[in-house]
């Protein structure tokens, strides 16, 4: 059985800017990723990886891998859906 907790943050005026830096600059890498894929005609996940990985993990190096991959993974499936 999988269960669903909704739970309200309070974060500090700290915590809240470190998360608002976080989500834009994840943001900007679903845009690119989104470019890129649209200016390519590139719709396969593995291409769009391989292609955009590093140069936005050097863009973005406090941003987590494994967000720049959901936001490539994101991206890939609004292309392929256009």
């Amino acid at each position: 059985m999988q269960r669903t907790v909704r739970l309200k943050l309070a974060p500090t005026e700290n915590q809240s800017s470190i998360l608002r830096e976080t989500l834009a600059q994840s943001t900007d890498c679903f845009n690119a990723v989104a470019a890129y894929g649209w200016a390519c005609r590139q719709k396969n996940g593995v291409k769009l990886h391989q292609a955009t990985y590093y140069p936005l993990r050097a863009k973005y190096p406090r941003l987590p891998g494994q967000l720049v991959c959901a936001a490539r993974v994101k991206a890939t499936e609004a292309v392929r859906s256009a």
